[in-house]
């Protein structure tokens, strides 16, 4: 689990479950600060809509509004910079809080696959030299224990987090920075014949 993640409780789970509020809270992740307005036109909802469900996204902490941008009447949200998990054994273990786990798993891996596919779609020469080649996406299957990928895991997060703290997220003044989607996807494979435990 990341350093700084936020273990979320079953009423957070079930917030973040909502197939909009998971929508908006991904559009947060990926493309930075927006108004409920800006981000009914992408998901094509109303923007009292988004409203709403962003001020329940808020509630449960996982956006907050951005200081000093903005007037009374257009609120600009960004994602509170927590990486979120379901807690895995630590996690809410009631048939709910597994469905809840369930549903936030399947929407982030719902996201991750549409920011890849928007990544290969994308016209490869528009794309700087330097942004082209430091782009990977690669696989690999290792052989390991438990406690080998804990260790793994913990190992890539830490290194992860070393990064995150060279830039401010949402400060755009650098122009040689951009916002990178990283995804770690570590689970056993199993095999027909075998259980996995």
């Amino acid at each position: 689990m990341a350093p700084e993640a936020r273990v979320l409780d079953l009423p957070s789970m079930k917030a973040l479950s909502h197939p909009l509020r998971g929508q908006l809270f991904n559009e947060l992740a990926a493309h930075g600060p927006a108004t409920a307005t800006s981000l009914a036109e992408k998901v094509g909802e109303s923007s009292g809509s988004t409203s709403y469900h962003l001020r329940q996204l808020e509630k449960h902490g996982f956006i907050e509004e951005v200081e000093g941008r903005g007037n009374g009447r257009e609120r600009w949200w960004r994602r509170v910079p927590v990486a979120v998990h379901s807690g895995g054994t630590d996690g809410p273990q009631s048939p709910a809080g597994i469905a809840a786990a369930r549903l936030l798993a399947s929407s982030s891996n719902e996201f991750a696959e549409q920011v890849v596919r928007e990544f290969i779609a994308r016209d490869q020469e528009t794309m700087s030299p330097g942004w082209r080649d430091a782009a990977d996406l690669s696989v690999a299957v290792l052989r390991l224990q438990p406690a080998e990928l804990r260790e793994l895991m913990d190992g890539l997060h830490g290194v992860i987090e070393t990064f995150r703290k060279r830039h401010v997220l949402d400060d755009d003044a650098d122009p040689d920075t951009s916002r990178v989607f990283i995804r770690l996807a570590a689970v056993p494979v199993f095999d027909d014949e075998q259980e996995g435990s």
